[in-house]
């Protein structure tokens, strides 16, 4: 869908399962797609795939599996960038060097951004040529000290100091989640580099200046 509505990149969340096979999942367990309360760490991809995580959103998904990175990276090739937020939740630890392995594997070095709320998880992935940025939702100091290529804000971080200072740093802006057609001209007026919405096409009528 985000293809088909011409956005630049997407934003998905990336998990590891008990056996260590990447997968996309935004939260803690799979209560809330699949009515299982366990973790996607407390599973192996086989029982991953038997699950069905389509139908609590819509009739027309029922039976949808979880999909792979892989998977991912493959429809996205060439197509659109991505944004993948890694979920350091499990036991195993190594998410960032599996999923730096999985980008550059499929040639996306320079259409992929790695991001966390963790930010010493990603170094590994960094030190293998990956783009690396840092999601927050407080102060996250001074941008030219912390040596990664982008910063994730919250929108009401998003201060004409801040982006500034990010801007001489050379560190990338990512604001979240914009849904408001006024807050999203703000950001514009400051200069953010990246707007990420669930209403990708309000944003691109706010870009072509339509009210």
């Amino acid at each position: 869908l985000a293809m088909a509505q011409g956005v630049d990149a997407c934003e998905v969340d990336v998990q590891a399962t008990a056996d260590g096979v990447l997968v996309l999942l935004h939260d803690r367990s799979l209560l809330r797609v699949a009515g299982d309360p366990r973790p996607i760490w407390g599973l192996t991809y086989a029982e991953v795939q038997r699950l069905d995580v389509g139908s609590w959103f819509s009739p027309r998904f029922a039976g949808e599996p979880i999909p792979r990175l892989e998977q991912v990276l493959e429809l996205a090739r060439g197509r659109i960038a991505l944004n993948l937020e890694l979920k350091f939740a499990g036991p195993d630890q190594r998410l960032a060097e599996r999923a730096a392995d999985l980008v550059r594997a499929a040639g996306m070095v320079d259409s992929c951004l790695l991001t966390s709320e963790f930010l010493p998880g990603l170094r590994p992935a960094q030190a293998l040529g990956l783009h690396i940025g840092w999601v927050v939702e407080t102060d996250p100091g001074d941008p030219a000290a912390l040596d990664l290529n982008a910063l994730s804000l919250h929108a009401r971080l998003t201060t004409p100091a801040l982006v500034g200072a990010c801007r001489r740093a050379g560190v990338e802006t990512h604001v979240w989640t914009v849904n408001q057609g006024a807050e999203m001209r703000r950001l514009m007026e400051l200069g953010v580099t990246a707007i990420i919405t669930d209403v990708p096409v309000l944003l691109r009528r706010v870009l072509g200046g339509v009210n």
